[in-house]
């Protein structure tokens, strides 16, 4: 993955951060952000194991607070001179403030994320490129504060469970008031662990080209693709991303061949990466860009910085991720061709697919392509007691293909000229009109949709029953669930030990 990250180390041309005038220096990103995804975020995942291990040593302090047991008093004790709640809230200290130093780190290198992004932003604007103007660029760093906000609150958190954890020592483990600490400690890191959580399901980065895609969500998009692969992938780019696609598009344009349609050339450049993505060998690659492109726009694709063949294939596989049905119904498509298997109608084609499993909303992508020489208008129809909208009805004019972009006959994935998979595909695309509708659930458990199209006297041609299953995203599920009980245990336990020790206090007043 292209890393672009500046470097702040390189000497005197680059200025000095406002975090670097106040400790002297600051570690690159790339550094960080390594250090932070394989040992504390992911990979060994510090900063979720140490509160399930401080857990267990504040129950085991609490459990041994009146004794120790048998093998600690008989082997142990006598040579520590230290009982075995003192030992394990000595642990509890120690795994704290383990968990704060995860935090902390994990909230530098956010930091540094954040920091980055408006610098980049900046930038983008400094070269005429506005990104605030672009559509969800508000959401995105409202996201991105959000998270940051969360690590700042875990972090305070983290360390008033250090300080209880002080107060238990102060007291002995034993007593009431170190009890009461105990339980404070244990709500302090509690809540501490819920803060966590929510910024799990968005994790971003500035060092990736393609880092900031998992903290953004498409706050709007078309309900008619027109250039059907482009449109797609710029609707899932970051603001940050798409700005710079505008100008990779702008370049790449100009070195489109001669000849070639700007509309076909941009489909099949889209489609051969997705073919790569999903096992087409570089060589193909290579000879099928070929066709389009210039030697210049050869070097531009494979040569450049941010738009990286590996930033397309995180990108792709994104959207695939996010939008499975559109990439279902180009692979059957695809078969088709490869099979040579006729269309259900002679002068039309018409494909529909959505999400076989519906969490929060479902994608509904519908293809239509004129197969005639005659323009024909068509009512597109959407029926469903399950979701949002209820009843939904687009007409389409359907103006004939350039060429007859279909073939009888089974074809290559991909050979030389445009009578292949790849080129077929490509020049379907460009001729189709797919629309992109958005559906929400209303309840969950089984749910139907009925997709019609009609002539507009209301004419049946087709009719398509799609049968889902709307429920809860699992992961998420249980992170948002996670969070809930933590925040209720943890304030719970805040509640109890605030009732305890005023009781305690007026207690000792009255006697």
């Amino acid at each position: 993955m292209a890393e672009d990250a500046p470097s702040e180390l390189d000497g005197e041309e680059t200025p000095p951060s406002a975090s670097e005038e106040r400790f002297g220096f600051r570690l690159s990103e790339s550094i960080v952000h390594a250090i932070d995804r394989q040992i504390v975020s992911s990979g060994l995942r510090l900063i979720m194991f140490l509160p399930a291990f401080g857990a267990l040593m504040y129950f085991s302090t609490w459990a041994f607070s009146q004794s120790s047991p048998t093998f600690w008093l008989d082997n142990i004790e006598p040579n520590l001179g230290m009982g075995f709640a003192t030992f394990t809230a000595s642990l509890s200290f120690v795994v704290v403030l383990g968990y704060i130093l995860a935090v902390s780190f994990h909230r530098y290198r956010v930091n540094i994320s954040l920091s980055t992004f408006h610098e980049r932003v900046e930038a983008s604007n400094s070269e005429h490129r506005s990104v605030q103007s672009l559509h969800g660029y508000d959401g995105l760093l409202y996201q991105l504060q959000t998270s940051m906000a969360h690590h700042t609150k875990s972090l305070i958190l983290a360390f008033g469970a250090a300080m209880m954890l002080i107060g238990v020592f102060w007291y002995g483990a034993g007593s009431i008031f170190g009890n009461l600490f105990l339980l404070i400690s244990a709500s302090f890191l509690l809540l501490s662990f819920g803060q966590h959580l929510p910024t799990r399901s968005t994790p971003f980065n500035m060092v990736e080209q393609t880092g900031l895609l998992p903290a953004y969500t498409p706050p709007v998009h078309p309900s008619t693709l027109n250039m059907v692969f482009s449109d797609l992938i710029k609707t899932h780019m970051d603001p940050l991303l798409r700005s710079q696609y505008d100008e990779y598009t702008k370049v790449l344009e100009a070195c489109f061949k001669r000849g070639v349609n700007r509309h076909f050339a941009h489909e099949k450049f889209l489609m051969t990466l997705y073919r790569h993505a999903t096992g087409l060998d570089r060589k193909t690659l290579e000879l099928e860009m070929s066709e389009i492109l210039t030697k210049k726009g050869m070097e531009h694709v494979f040569s450049h910085e941010t738009f990286t063949l590996e930033a397309w294939l995180v990108l792709l596989g994104l959207i695939n991720q996010r939008c499975p049905a559109f990439f279902r119904m180009v692979d059957r498509l695809k078969q088709d061709l490869e099979s040579g298997r006729k269309p259900a109608m002679s002068d039309l084609i018409f494909e529909v697919d959505m999400e076989n499993v519906v969490t929060d909303k479902a994608n509904l992508f519908t293809l239509f392509h004129n197969l005639s020489d005659k323009t024909r208008t068509v009512v597109f129809r959407v029926q469903t007691p399950n979701f949002e909208p209820k009843d939904l009805a687009l007409t389409y004019r359907l103006e004939p293909g350039e060429k007859y972009w279909w073939s009888a006959e089974a074809l290559p994935l991909a050979t030389e000229g445009n009578d292949d998979v790849l080129g077929k595909m490509s020049g379907l695309l460009k001729d189709s009109t797919v629309s992109w509708q958005t559906l929400i659930p209303t309840t969950t458990g089984d749910a139907t949709v009925s997709v019609r199209l009609e002539e507009t006297n209301g004419e049946l041609l087709l009719g398509r029953q799609i049968n889902v299953r709307v429920r809860a995203e699992f992961r998420q599920w249980l992170r948002s669930t996670s969070t809930y009980v933590a925040y209720l245990f943890g304030g719970l336990g805040l509640v109890s030990a605030g009732i305890l020790l005023l009781l305690e206090v007026f207690g000792g007043f009255t006697a």
